[in-house]
Parts: C-alpha cells; sequence; structure tokens
C-alpha cells in the first residue's frame, strides 16, 4: 500500500505558473522522497510526466543520481544534471 500525502500549497500555485519550465525539453518538476527510495519527476518536451527512480532509462540516457532537487543523467562517459528552476524552489 502507498502512502499520500498532501500536496503544500506552494506546490499547486506553482505548478500553474507560466514560463518555469522550458516547454522544448526535459524538465525536472519534483523529486519523491521516502524512507525507502528517491524518485524524480519529469516532464518531457511533448508534456508526458514520467517518474523516475536510479538505474531507470531516458531516451538512451540512465538515471545516475537523485538529489533534493536534481537528477543525473549518463550516456557515454557524459554526465547531464536536470534541476528545479529556482523560482519553482521559492527563488525570487
Amino acid at each position: 500500500m502507498s502512502e499520500t500525502t498532501p500536496t503544500p500549497p506552494e506546490t499547486l500555485k506553482i505548478a500553474t505558473l507560466n514560463d518555469v519550465l522550458p516547454l522544448d525539453a526535459l524538465a525536472l518538476v519534483g523529486t519523491v522522497e521516502t524512507p525507502t527510495e528517491t524518485r524524480s519527476l519529469l516532464r518531457h518536451r511533448g508534456g508526458r510526466i514520467e517518474m523516475v527512480k536510479v538505474g531507470d532509462r531516458i531516451g538512451g540516457r540512465e538515471v545516475v543520481a537523485i538529489e533534493t532537487a536534481a537528477l543525473i543523467l549518463a550516456r557515454e562517459g557524459q554526465t547531464e544534471r536536470l534541476e528545479i528552476p529556482a523560482r519553482e524552489r521559492g527563488a525570487a
């Protein structure tokens, strides 16, 4: 059985802001941390939302690490870091 928690009001507000996430690229929307694992919520450029964990593959890249506000992808020895936009994390 999975546990759920209410979505904080700040997150609900941010989810409806315009021009925060890039629409033409993969974007990190958030992270979900439980006592046993951490997952990331990604938005694909077509609008599809996907939940991933370390070891999952996305477009030929492997998820190698998940942090509170970042996701690290690797392909052929190169890494790419996706971060939640500063505006979503509460910065002005």
